[in-house]
């Protein structure tokens, strides 16, 4: 149930003349995202010497001479303001004197940033950005854009619509072609497609997704109340609801867990269902509807009015392992933190399916409402990707009793590696193409099977959140909802909703949180896919890189305990032999295999190497961030077992390897890398417990254990004009932290 807003105005004239626009432009002119771009990833970034500069330069020259051009040109004749008199007065050059001024301080100033681009840069979900988004990024930003209406955003909004469908299709939805240089085709209603958008960043998207379940949860309830107490509705007794066990029944007859748990894309079509069968429009359902949604009452008048026989509010469920906007969330749409409930998570820090499978029969035993199972496909601190098809067959085991939810998956970090599996598009459509994967990409594709199948599951997920500024390599803010079904996202408009088949819609900007968003940011994505194509041949290129140079890198840290040094690297997920509880003459023996096979060649011998590849498929976690510890010895050679000296040196390692405002000295900063803590808390007892034991510490079971983590955002990391650059990191962490140790040996 939606309310109207002054967006509701824009009219078909004002789509059919956008349309006209670009039906009539020349084909040089026409922006689309079909077909390739290019495949040389060199000519993507700057270069972490910049040597692309010559080429950057110019193009950004470009952008502004081209504003200027489009200045003079538009009613050249009018009177101005700024004279060259001006120009040349004494007030003016002192002006321009303080600005030069501020100006030279501030990018002196800003040299003092963390060289995110450097190859030492290992910490952050945060590396270069692509060159083509830093100039799209640039040239829209000259105009000034607002992507919350088309009005104020003719030419970004048509942008953002181009990469919301490009979102959708990598990540495996349906769209419908959207249509800006020719006649619109009709859109089959009884046709599910997908619709994204861009925000300001994941969170945003996060909260966008729960919005929307919470609403879907309550539409049947508030529909049928305004059924019961709007005369323009009275046809609508008569309407026949289908329950999720295929059984019909009035809808005014129907109880309330029943209408809490219709089918998710049913629920969906019942505005158009009732304007085609009834004659009563979706405007005129939204608007009198209104008065009884749960956008309107909010949960304590909603559950006082007209839901007195159901006693829980409604719940979510997320792994403990989720981002911190999810609680955020929750909050700020009155559900409250917690009732977003939490899922335990296994020794790799996956959500436990069984876990899940028990709460949702005690949801069901005691008729508390479900609206969302959130799935992580890549934790920003494990680098962990859940069991999306686990968690897609236990829906459909709780369809069969009476019970219903959306499935969304936070892939944020996670969502642009579904390009490895996408084959290169040649002027084709590729929405379909997770049926349709090539497993031999580059290199031998090192992504596990167990991740390959979550990905092919993603289809039929409910909501995607994914950022370009993550993966994606975009300048921020740049986040970003993908819907399977395009009209979830009426459940969030504060606009009636209206059908535009298969042309534009109004805009983008009324479907979400935010009020005034930068067109810039679509223009950065749009010219980034344009360029570098979200399949095989342009990002799944980088990040199947970057896969693989992850593995490498696992290896390459697990492999320092096969020297002497003055402690132990614990990594979260050990090597297969250790999972497997071999033995430890087997682990060593396959730690020697890793130095000969994996650590010491180049990447073109390890390809070529099946056994070799065979186990880099399944070293370490599900994605390209390595999570690990470091425990001390003693000068005696045994290992400290006291937890809290183990926590502060890896925090101290910590503090050597980051930044802090105020430093001005970089150099002193030889590595970058990132750190968190595992909260037992949070992550629980077994897996706190499994943490220690393989560190070697005992006690203090409520103390949370400090971590390191290094994320690969850098493709070319194994492939420098020296080599690979692998073992300088290793040498320098591993020198850090025995200096570290020489100091606690020292103190004692």
């Amino acid at each position: 149930m939606i309310v109207q807003s002054r967006f509701s105005k824009i009219s078909h004239s004002f789509l059919e003349s956008l349309e006209k626009h670009y039906q009539e432009l020349p084909q040089e002119r026409k922006m689309s995202l079909e077909g390739n771009g290019s495949d040389e990833s060199g000519a993507w970034f700057l270069g972490t010497r910049g040597q692309n500069e010559g080429i950057f330069t110019d193009l950004i020259i470009k952008a502004i001479q081209k504003h200027v051009e489009f200045r003079n040109s538009y009613y050249p004749n009018d009177p101005d303001f700024i004279t060259p008199e001006m120009q040349q007065s004494e007030e003016f050059r002192r002006t321009i004197d303080i600005l030069q001024y501020e100006y030279e301080k501030l990018l002196r100033n800003l040299q003092d940033s963390g060289p995110f681009f450097s190859m030492r840069s290992i910490g952050h979900m945060l590396w270069d950005v692509t060159m083509p988004g830093l100039l799209g990024y640039f040239a829209a930003l000259l105009y000034n854009q607002n992507n919350v209406a088309a009005e104020a955003s003719p030419v970004t909004t048509v942008l953002e619509m181009l990469v919301g469908n490009d979102l959708c299709k990598m990540l495996g939805f349906k769209v419908q072609k959207i249509v800006i240089h020719g006649k619109s085709e009709v859109t089959d209603r009884n046709k599910i497609v997908g619709w994204g958008h861009i925000t300001c960043d994941g969170s945003v998207a996060n909260a966008e997704g729960l919005w929307m379940a919470r609403n879907l949860k309550f539409y049947a309830v508030s529909l049928k109340n305004a059924i019961l107490n709007e005369p323009t509705l009275a046809p609508l007794k008569a309407l026949q609801i289908t329950t999720l066990q295929g059984e019909t029944e009035p809808i005014i007859k129907a109880d309330n867990w029943t209408l809490l748990n219709l089918g998710i894309d049913y629920v969906l079509s019942l505005p158009q269902l009732i304007q085609d069968q009834y004659g009563i429009s979706t405007q005129t359902l939204g608007n009198l509807g209104n008065n009884y949604s749960v956008q309107t009452l909010g949960l304590i008048s909603l559950y006082s009015k007209y839901l007195r026989d159901i006693d829980s509010p409604p719940v979510g469920f997320s792994p403990v392992t989720r981002h911190y906007s999810w609680p955020k969330g929750a909050a700020i749409l009155g559900i409250g933190a917690a009732n977003l409930r939490t899922i335990q998570v296994d020794g790799r820090a996956r959500m436990k399916a069984d876990e899940l499978d028990k709460a949702l029969a005690d949801c069901l035993a005691s008729k508390t409402p479900v609206m969302t199972v959130v799935v992580v496909i890549g934790t920003t601190e494990e680098s962990a990707v859940d069991p999306l098809v686990e968690v897609l067959a236990l829906r459909e085991k709780y369809r069969k009793l009476g019970m219903e939810f959306t499935v969304h998956v936070d892939a944020a970090w996670g969502g642009y590696f579904a390009s490895m599996l996408r084959k290169k598009a040649i002027n084709q459509d590729f929405s379909d193409v997770m049926e349709d994967i090539d497993d031999s990409f580059i290199p031998s594709l090192p992504m596990s099977e167990y991740v390959i199948a979550q990905y092919k599951a993603f289809s039929h997920a409910d909501s995607i959140t994914v950022d370009p500024h993550k993966a994606g390599y975009i300048p921020y803010p740049a986040g970003g909802l993908c819907y399977r079904n395009s009209a979830m996202r009426n459940l969030v408009a504060f606009t009636a909703p209206v059908v535009y088949h298969g042309g534009f819609d109004p805009t983008v900007g009324i479907y979400g949180i935010e009020g005034s968003k930068p067109g810039a940011a679509a223009a950065a994505v749009y010219l980034s896919h344009r360029v570098i194509r979200p399949d095989q041949s342009g990002y799944g290129k980088i990040l199947g890189e970057c896969y693989f140079t992850a593995k490498r890198l696992y290896a390459t840290l697990c492999c320092l305990n096969l020297r002497e040094y003055p402690f132990i690297f614990v990594p979260l997920v050990p090597v297969p032999a250790e999972q497997e509880g071999k033995s430890m003459e087997d682990i060593i023996k396959q730690l020697v295999f890793m130095q000969e096979r994996i650590v010491k060649p180049n990447n073109e011998e390890i390809v070529q190497d099946a056994e070799a590849m065979a186990l880099v498929k399944e070293l370490g976690q599900d994605q390209t961030i390595i999570t690990y510890m470091f425990n001390f010895k003693n000068p005696d050679g045994s290992v400290n077992t006291d937890t809290k000296k183990m926590s502060d040196l890896n925090f101290a390692l910590y503090q050597k390897l980051s930044f802090s405002p105020g430093e001005t000295d970089l150099e002193k900063t030889p590595l970058v890398v990132t750190a968190s803590e595992f909260d037992p808390s949070a992550y629980g007892a077994d897996f706190m417990e499994n943490i220690r034991v393989r560190l070697g510490v005992m006690g203090d079971e409520q103390l949370p254990i400090n971590f390191i983590i290094s994320t690969v955002m850098n493709p070319w990391l194994t492939a420098t004009t020296d080599g690979s650059f692998l073992t300088t990191f290793a040498d320098i962490l591993a020198q850090t932290v025995t200096e570290l140790v020489h100091d606690i040996w020292n103190d004692k």
